[in-house]
C-alpha cells in the first residue's frame, strides 16, 4: 500500500495558524493591559526609552514636591521675620520718643524696659522659629549648619537652588540699644536703622528665592507633562489599531484552521486513491 508521509499544505496552514494565534495573544495582552509593551520581547528599545522617561517623570514630580516644601519653609521664616520687623519698627518709634528733650530720666527708663522686652521677644522668635524640627533664623540651619538651605529643584544631579536665611538673633542684628544715656541715644537710632536694613536684606533674599522656586515649579510642571506625553506615545496602546489587528489575526487564525482541515482531507483522499 502506498502512503504520503509529508503533507506540505497542512504544515504550511498550521504554521500560519500558529502565527495568527500568536498575534491574537499579543493583541489580547495589549488590549487588556492598555500597554503597547507588555514585555521586553515586544519592543526592547522602546521599553528602555519608556522606562527612562518614566523615571524622569517621577523625578520631576518629586522636584515639584521639594520646591513646594521649600516654599512652605520660606514662608514660615518670612512670617517670623515680619514679626521681628514689627518689633524693630516699634523700637525705632520708642527710640525717637526717648530722644526728645521733654523726656525725663524716669520716662527713658520706662521706654528702655519696653525696648528690652521687644528685643527679647525678637530674639525668642529667631531662636524658636523652625520647620520640621530645623532651626531657621538662628544661623545654624541647613546641611552645612550656616543658615543656607539647598533645594533639589530638578530631576538630575546638580539641579539645585540655595537660599540663605541669615542670622536674625538680636546679637547679630542689633546688639544692644540703650536710650537711658546720652551716649546710648546718640547711636541708638543708627543701630535700629542698621538692624532694619539687615531684616530687609533677609526678607528680600527669602522673597526672591520663593519667586524663583515658584517659577521653577511652573517650568518643570510643563516639562513633566511633555515627558509624560512622550512616554505615553511609546507605551500606551492604540486601541483602535490594536482592535483591528486582533480582528485580522482572529480571522486569519480561523482561515488557517480551515485550510489545515482541507489539506488533511485532500491528503486522505489522495491516500485512498492509492489504497
Amino acid at each position: 500500500m502506498n502512503s504520503i508521509n509529508t503533507n506540505i499544505s497542512a504544515m504550511t496552514a498550521n504554521l500560519h495558524s500558529n502565527l495568527s494565534n500568536q498575534g491574537i495573544q499579543n493583541s489580547l495582552g495589549k488590549l487588556s493591559s492598555g500597554s503597547n509593551i507588555t514585555s521586553a520581547a515586544y519592543d526592547a528599545s522602546g521599553l528602555g526609552i519608556a522606562n527612562q522617561l518614566s523615571a524622569q517623570v517621577s523625578g520631576l514630580g518629586q522636584a515639584i514636591m521639594n520646591s513646594n516644601d521649600s516654599i512652605g519653609m520660606i514662608q514660615v521664616a518670612d512670617g517670623a521675620m515680619a514679626s521681628i520687623q514689627d518689633n524693630m519698627d516699634r523700637i525705632r518709634v520708642l527710640t525717637l520718643q526717648a530722644s526728645n528733650g521733654t523726656m525725663s530720666a524716669d520716662d527713658r527708663a520706662i521706654i528702655q524696659k519696653e525696648i528690652d522686652g521687644l528685643l527679647e521677644s525678637s530674639d525668642d522668635i529667631a531662636k524658636q522659629t523652625s520647620y520640621n524640627g530645623i532651626s531657621l533664623l538662628d544661623g545654624t540651619g541647613g546641611s552645612a549648619g550656616d543658615g543656607t538651605f539647598t533645594t533639589q529643584s530638578g530631576a538630575d544631579s546638580g539641579d539645585t537652588q540655595s537660599v540663605s536665611f541669615g542670622n536674625a538673633q538680636v546679637s547679630s542684628l542689633v546688639g544692644s540699644i540703650d536710650v537711658t544715656t546720652g551716649a546710648g541715644l546718640a547711636t541708638a537710632l543708627d543701630t535700629v536703622d542698621s538692624a532694619l536694613g539687615g531684616i530687609n536684606d533677609i526678607r528680600s533674599e527669602l522673597g526672591a528665592s520663593q519667586n524663583q522656586l515658584m517659577s521653577n515649579i511652573r517650568n518643570i510642571s510643563v516639562t513633566q507633562v511633555n515627558v509624560a506625553s512622550a512616554e505615553s506615545q511609546i507605551r500606551d496602546v492604540d486601541f483602535a489599531l490594536e482592535s483591528a489587528n486582533f480582528s485580522r489575526a482572529n480571522i486569519m487564525s480561523q482561515v488557517g484552521s480551515f485550510a489545515q482541515s482541507q489539506a488533511n482531507v485532500s491528503a486522505a483522499n489522495v491516500t485512498r486513491l492509492f489504497s
